[in-house]
């Protein structure tokens, strides 16, 4: 597996990818900024995009959040992909990282906790943030 910045190849691989699922925290729109602005990344491998993920700057909290982490096909699912992009994005990431899953993901808050972020609150009842020095 690799991570690296989405081309544009990968862009429109991921687009159409999330668009038909309705994900509510990782839609095409998202995804299309997330590229215009230069901040979306993917994991590869054989040839293809497996999952998505984006960086985005925080500045006014002084933190670069994990964003929007979403696997492309359930075969890929428990096979570690989602462990390997946050560890890969934590070495890309200057300064303070930090994530900000829905309260209600409880599988990226668990892989959050695994790889050493802790919970710093709830907002709203529906995001969390969790962080990482």
């Amino acid at each position: 597996m690799e991570l690296r910045k989405a081309t544009h190849e990968d862009y429109r691989a991921v687009w159409y990818a999330v668009r038909p699922k309705k994900i509510k925290y990782c839609t095409a729109g998202m995804i299309t900024n997330d590229y215009l602005y230069d901040r979306l990344f993917v994991v590869r491998e054989g040839g293809k995009v497996i999952a998505t993920v984006s960086l985005v700057p925080e500045t006014e909290y002084g933190y670069t959040a994990i964003k929007r982490l979403c696997i492309l096909n359930k075969r890929n699912c428990g096979r570690g992909v989602a462990s390997f992009a946050v560890r890969e994005l934590q070495k890309v990431v200057r300064g303070k990282c930090g994530a900000t899953p829905w309260a209600d993901n409880i599988a990226m808050r668990k892989l959050l906790e695994s790889e050493g972020f802790t919970l710093q609150y709830i907002f709203d009842g529906r995001w969390c943030f969790y962080a990482k020095d």
